[in-house]
């Protein structure tokens, strides 16, 4: 009943789609007999939701609208410098350790600073797993007699 025809125009730097409904019905549909599922399907896909106006406000209303994005920037701010705090400290600690295994092994020292293209740590780590046993469940298991 409806084809999709699709062009393309060029926008600036963008390219643009723009989709239409064709009625492939040929004739003159009549408009005033209650089905708009046309109308109903181009508000749909190609009109823009309606949003609600912006609200201005004023007064005590706009001092506490402040004092809230006052409060909450702030509060980013102390998560931003406490993440910032702990990495800080981080560093500082491997630093240390760095310092104090190459006092300690050279050898140990040069090792942990290469870097190779082809193995990284997590990679050539054994990780250690917990595998299921071979036999699951023994069949023939009899409980020992108390008779002994």
């Amino acid at each position: 009943m409806f084809t999709l025809i699709r062009q393309q125009t060029t926008q600036s730097i963008y390219t643009k789609q723009v989709v239409r409904l064709v009625s492939t019905q040929s004739g003159n549909t009549s408009h005033s007999s209650g089905d708009n599922r046309l109308e109903v399907i181009r508000r749909v896909l190609f009109e823009s939701p309606q949003r609600p106006s912006i609200v201005s406000l004023e007064g005590e209303a706009l001092q506490q609208h402040d004092t809230i994005e006052r409060a909450w920037k702030l509060h980013t701010m102390r998560e931003r410098e406490r993440k910032q705090r702990t990495l800080e400290k981080q560093f500082r600690s491997l630093h240390q350790a760095m310092s104090e295994l190459e006092k300690t092994s050279d050898r140990l020292f040069k090792g942990a600073i290469v870097k190779s293209r082809h193995i990284t740590y997590p990679k050539q780590a054994k990780i250690p797993t917990e595998t299921p046993p071979t036999q699951v469940w023994d069949y023939n298991y009899k409980a020992p007699s108390d008779s002994a």
